[in-house]
């Protein structure tokens, strides 16, 4: 009777154990490539700088766009500043 409990329940743990260091891996994987999100600005016909959150940067690459229209996105050089600076996508 020990014998068939040990027998089953190795398996099941190391299993267990398998999927969790599995699930760890691709999430730090994944966090480890990501841009993390930064406020960028899109143009409306309500508001000329509504912020939004993308991930994007300041450097070249693809034009950062946002939502289902992909409306560009922009970034300010200071809080009072117009939205104008350019932003792109990571180029990953």
């Amino acid at each position: 009777m020990k014998t068939t409990v040990k027998m089953l329940a190795f398996p099941m743990i190391g299993f267990a154990l398998a999927s969790a260091g599995a699930v760890s891996t691709n999430t730090a994987e994944r966090s480890r490539t990501a841009l993390p999100l930064i406020t960028a600005y899109i143009h409306t016909l309500d508001d000329p700088c509504e912020p939004v959150q993308v991930e994007c940067n300041r450097t070249n690459g693809a034009t950062c766009t946002y939502g289902i229209n992909e409306d560009r996105a922009w970034d300010k050089d200071s809080p009072d500043a117009p939205c104008n600076v350019p932003l792109f996508k990571d180029q990953n």
